[in-house]
């Protein structure tokens, strides 16, 4: 449940979970004490410092709420069914069980005091131990997926001692200051490092047989041609399959795995895919490597990062005139 992390990064990176069709391996690692990692040390603080402001009556078991976010981010692909399992519990136990305790200790502590606020530092929210650890085991499996979908280089090591350091009020950071190291870090350092490494990678790409670039920096290759004298226009709807993927192989969209093609108007996607979509003929499949500046520039879409150059496997079905598709393609809208 995204709302209930505590975390600038993670509430502006979580994101990341738009597009259909993703598969995701991780990007985090366990890292050690010896390589302090100050990115990693500001989201734990920020999370950590977060709930415990923001919820002094959620008593956690903050081992396994803490164990269970580590071993979630270091696994190698997403567990779908333990994340659904988990949202259900926090569905459940927030909107259920924690409304109606809030309630009943607030009217309990007002009809000692009305004249003082509640204290919610002496109250634990948790009727029974395996409550506590069931609801903390949840929350950590929810968090460490919700910054597994980031993509974000976390050292576990660092993310741990940080919330540890946070709970037990022996932070380095403050919230201010954590929060102000992650702000720099997603506008500044990351649109940075995804131009750099996309250019990179770009200019790998171009050297790659059969790959073509165009006057507006697009690559391309026609790995099956198809009529070349049905090519769709800026104004045409066309019927496609597609696959996306990072750089890194990531796969943020695919109408393969929804089961279906789908149907958009060329005139309302990014420029890669309007520009790129003209090269190929009725019944091809072309393969399109899209420049930041061609896709989402340094705003990033969803899971697609700020800077980042994109790739696309097409597959066109078909090319209507005149007409308007009732959806757009959630990886290609503009």
């Amino acid at each position: 449940m995204k709302k209930l992390i505590y975390c600038a990064a993670i509430m502006c990176a979580a994101v990341m979970m738009s597009c259909g069709g993703k598969t995701s391996t991780t990007t985090a690692s366990k890292g050690n004490a010896s390589n302090y990692d100050s990115l990693s040390y500001a989201i734990g603080a920020n999370i950590g410092l977060g709930i415990s402001s923001d919820m002094p009556e959620m008593k956690f078991d903050w081992e396994a709420l803490i164990n269970t976010a580590e071993e979630t981010l270091l696994k190698e692909t997403n567990d779908e069914t333990a994340h659904q399992e988990a949202i259900a519990v926090l569905q459940e136990f927030f909107s259920e069980q924690r409304p109606h305790r809030m309630t009943d200790y607030i009217g309990e502590q007002m009809l000692k005091d009305s004249t003082k606020q509640p204290d919610f530092t002496q109250f634990d929210i948790f009727n029974s131990e395996e409550e506590r650890t069931n609801v903390s085991k949840a929350y950590g499996c929810d968090l460490g997926t919700n910054m597994r979908t980031s993509r974000l280089p976390l050292q576990t090591y660092w993310f741990k001692k940080a919330m540890n350091d946070a709970i037990a009020g022996e932070a380095t950071m403050t919230m201010e200051e954590s929060q102000a190291y992650i702000q720099n870090y997603f506008m500044t350092v990351l649109p940075a490092r995804n131009a750099e490494s996309s250019k990179e990678w770009l200019a790998e790409v171009e050297k790659k047989s059969g790959v073509q670039k165009t006057e507006s920096g697009l690559l391309y290759r026609i790995d099956r041609k198809g009529d070349d004298t049905l090519k769709p226009m800026a104004t045409d709807v066309v019927n496609v399959d597609y696959e996306g993927t990072l750089r890194d192989g990531t796969v943020f969209d695919s109408s393969y795995k929804r089961g279906e093609p789908i149907e958009f108007s060329l005139s309302g996607v990014i420029p890669g895919w309007t520009e790129g979509l003209q090269l190929v003929g009725k019944g091809g499949q072309i393969t399109l490597w899209i420049p930041a500046e061609l896709a989402y520039g340094a705003r990033g879409a969803g899971s697609i990062g700020p800077n980042e150059a994109l790739m696309f496997k097409v597959e066109l079905h078909d090319i209507k005139s005149g007409s308007q598709p009732e959806e757009a393609s959630e990886a290609a809208a503009e």
